[in-house]
């Protein structure tokens, strides 16, 4: 199924937010890179800055650079 970008952005928003009390913030952030991948009607520049996000979170980034780029990411796209 899915997601209506609005709907995408509304839950990686609560996640990237609850991010710093993650008890895994990797794996938060795989969840917001998902949940905005299932959305079809992204942009073909905002497919790309998605695309390049989950491509970044599979290099295993430092914990503490986790929230700041998916900030930066959804500030983007919102």
């Amino acid at each position: 199924m899915t997601l209506s970008r609005g709907e995408a952005l509304q839950t990686a928003n609560k996640l990237r937010r609850t991010m710093g009390s993650a008890p895994d913030p990797r794996r938060q952030a795989q969840t917001i890179y998902s949940e905005l991948a299932r959305v079809e009607d992204w942009s073909a520049s905002d497919q790309r800055h998605i695309l390049a996000f989950g491509q970044w979170l599979a290099t295993r980034p430092p914990l503490n650079a986790l929230k700041a780029k998916a900030e930066g990411l959804l500030e983007g796209l919102g």
